[in-house]
Formats: structure tokens, C-alpha cells, sequence
């Protein structure tokens, strides 16, 4: 008998075994329950003498296998009969033992609640990608379309319709695949969403009752968006309120007015909408003259004056047509009003508009047009034959005086 040294027995049995294991059918059930020889093979192992034994018996059944050179002839001769000096019951205990072990895991997950938790936790997980994927699909378009520049480099601007409507749909994009991959995660996780879907439903009812003015302001702020009556950037009147639109929703729009306030106007009070930066605007002169003063001749004035301004490159980029004179408005009081336009592009009106009132002002003093006061004229009345009553004027002595 040789005498082994003590080496890690479970090494030196698992890695003979597990040669073994792969001329061996998997043993069945019935086949690893064999209690008494699960209790001898522990016995066995547990005396130091058999142990020491079985460990040389595998040493010379290895160096017979591999043909080592020096191997006793008596180790080679009785190669072939080792395992049969294993008692057999000993050699099924150890199989039983690698099955048990090795076998627990490939038996939970192939059997019982083991492929439910794998292909739940698939599915899980393949919402989640898919939902991920999408998300960032979406996001990165909307983001490079927006964000979208020409071969110089230089940002490409994009129609306020389309900047007000991308992030609406990126943000209902987001709300949609939240709500449908918490739902294939509650499924997953054994909750019956049916219920939760026809609650859904019924509150969805009650609040269609409970919130007719918010339903309402969704409703409409829908059709408005759609259809382009107001964006991002536009210049409206809402009476009683004016200004720049800041930011929409499918609620609401914020509105910033000159004085710098935010109002917060719901689209169900919105009744009629005046969109003053829609393509583009009219800068509209109503120019007041003395009655003593040539229409025709002022009508030649502001041409020039529309001719001038458009000749300048500052301000020729701002006008999409001449200076167009629509003639003799209207006679106030104190003056005759002629009336004339610029067709200029979105939200450049008003600064048209302060520029040629400038120059008007300018140009009308060096010719000596006459902007009217306001001028009160006293009618005193008649006799019956024509002539009219004499008018009594008293002066007053001032205090001063």
C-alpha cells in the first residue's frame, strides 16, 4: 500500500468523478436516495486508514491511464480491475453525491416556479431595453432635428409650429412607454392588471364628469395646436391680455406681456385669439396733416420716404414690399388723416414703425409741413336775416398785474 500525504479530498474526488460522470447516464431520482450508502461512503471517508487507501488506489489507476513510465507493472495489470475494488455501492453513493450537488440548480430551473422567475425576469428585462431603445430613439431625432445645423456650422431654424409640437410628442412618448412597461412589470410580478385597467377606465369616467373645464382645456388646446393657430414665440392678443407666448401645453399657454408679467391663460377661456406675427405683419401709418396743407403733396413725401427706407440695408431686410399709400383716410377734428403701410416680416412692425415715424418727423420739419394741435372753432349762432349776434369779450385783469 503507499502511503499518500493528505490532499484536499474533495478535489481529488470531484475532479475523478466528473471524469467518470461522462460515461455515466444521469441517475434518476429513485436512482440517488440510497441512504445506506450515502452512510458508508461518509464512513469511509471519515476513516483515515480507507481514505488514505481509496487516494493511492486513484494515484496508480491515474498513472496506469496515462502510460507513465515506471509504473509498476502490477499498478498496470490491475488498472482495469480498480473500479471493481471500489465496492460498488461506494462508486453509486459518490455519483449520487456530484448529482445532488451539481443537479439541485438544473432541477430547480427545469422544473416548478424556476422557468416562471427566468421568463418573467426575461421579459422584464426586455420591456425595459425595448422601452429604452425606443426612448432614445425618439429623443435623439427630435433633439438633431431640432437642434440641426448647415455645413457652416450655423443652427438651422426650424418653424415655431414644429418647435411647440416636438417636445409635446417627446413628452407623450415618455408618459406612454412608462405606463405600459409598468404594466408588463406589475403582469410579470403576478399582479392581475385587468382590474387595475378597468379602474383605470372608471376614473377616467368619473373624472371626465369631475373635470368637464379641464377636459375642456385639453380639448381645445389640442385643436389649437394642431392646427397652428398659436406657437412658441408668437405675438397674441387674448383680451384683456397681450404679449409673447413663453410656453404651451395641452392645458394652458403662457404669456408674457411688455410690462413683464407671465400670464397663465387655460384654453377653455381663450374665445378668440388675435395672432399678430402669423407669416407676416402690417405696419400701419395713420399720419395727421393740417387742412391747409397739400394731400398730394404729402402723399409724394411719404413715397420718398418709403423708397428711402427701404434702400437701406438695415432696414430693407426687415420689409417684404414698398411703402404702399392707401390715400386720404378720414378728417378728425384738428386734421386730415392719410393713410399708408408697410408689409414687413413677423414681429419687425413695431420697430418699422418707430424708424418711419423718425424720419417722417424729420422730414416734415425741413419741408414745413404742418403737424395739427388740436383746435377748438366757436360758433356763436345766427340772426334770422343772416347776420350774426355780436360777441361779448370781457378781459380780466391778472392778479400779477
Amino acid at each position: 500500500m503507499i502511503t499518500m500525504p493528505k490532499l484536499p479530498l474533495f478535489a481529488v474526488l470531484l475532479a475523478f468523478f466528473l471524469g467518470l460522470s461522462a460515461s455515466l447516464p444521469a441517475p434518476s431520482l429513485a436512482q440517488t436516495t440510497a441512504a445506506p450508502d450515502v452512510e458508508k461512503l461518509v464512513a469511509t471517508l471519515e476513516d483515515d486508514t480507507a481514505r488514505a487507501k481509496l487516494v493511492g488506489q486513484l494515484k496508480l489507476l491515474l498513472q496506469a491511464q496515462k502510460g507513465k513510465p515506471g509504473a509498476p507493472a502490477a499498478a498496470e495489470s490491475n488498472a482495469g480491475n480498480l473500479l471493481n475494488a471500489i465496492p460498488d455501492r461506494i462508486e453509486k453513493s459518490m455519483w449520487s453525491l456530484l448529482w445532488y450537488w451539481g443537479g439541485g440548480a438544473a432541477k430547480w430551473l427545469s422544473q416548478g416556479i424556476g422557468p416562471r422567475v427566468i421568463g418573467g425576469i426575461i421579459s422584464i428585462l426586455s420591456a425595459l431595453t425595448l422601452a429604452y431603445v425606443l426612448w432614445r430613439v425618439v429623443a435623439g431625432a427630435i433633439h438633431r432635428y431640432l437642434e440641426h445645423t448647415d455645413k457652416e456650422g450655423k443652427a438651422i431654424e426650424r418653424s415655431r409650429r414644429v418647435r411647440t409640437l416636438l417636445p409635446l410628442l417627446r413628452l407623450v412618448v415618455r408618459v406612454v412607454l412608462t405606463v405600459m412597461v409598468s404594466l408588463i412589470i406589475l403582469s410579470e410580478l403576478g399582479v392581475n392588471i385587468a382590474p387595475l385597467l378597468a379602474g383605470a377606465g372608471v376614473v377616467g369616467i368619473a373624472v371626465g364628469f369631475g373635470a368637464q373645464k379641464l377636459v375642456q382645456d385639453i380639448i381645445t388646446g389640442i385643436f389649437i395646436l394642431v392646427e397652428d393657430t398659436i406657437s412658441i414665440g408668437d405675438v397674441i392678443r387674448i383680451d384683456p391680455h397681450s404679449g409673447v407666448v413663453e410656453a404651451m401645453s395641452i392645458r394652458a399657454l403662457q404669456l408674457r406681456d411688455a410690462n413683464g408679467n407671465l400670464h397663465s391663460i387655460p384654453f377653455s377661456s381663450v374665445d378668440s385669439v388675435v395672432n399678430m406675427s402669423k407669416k407676416f405683419a402690417y405696419a400701419v401709418f395713420d399720419v395727421g396733416i393740417a387742412y391747409s396743407e397739400d394731400v398730394d403733396r404729402v402723399i409724394d413725401v411719404l413715397k420718398d420716404l418709403g423708397a428711402e427706407m427701404q434702400a437701406d440695408p438695415l432696414w430693407g431686410d426687415k420689409l417684404l414690399e414698398p411703402l404702399e399709400v392707401l390715400g386720404l383716410e378720414r378728417f378728425d377734428a384738428s386734421a386730415v388723416v392719410v393713410r399708408a403701410r408697410f408689409r414687413s416680416k413677423p414681429l419687425q412692425q413695431w420697430a418699422v414703425m418707430r424708424e418711419f415715424n423718425r424720419r417722417m418727423k424729420r422730414r416734415f420739419d425741413a419741408d414745413g409741413i404742418e403737424f395739427p394741435f388740436p383746435q377748438t372753432t366757436l360758433w356763436f349762432g345766427e340772426n334770422a336775416d343772416g347776420s350774426a349776434p355780436p360777441a361779448k369779450v370781457r378781459t380780466v385783469q391778472s392778479i400779477s398785474d
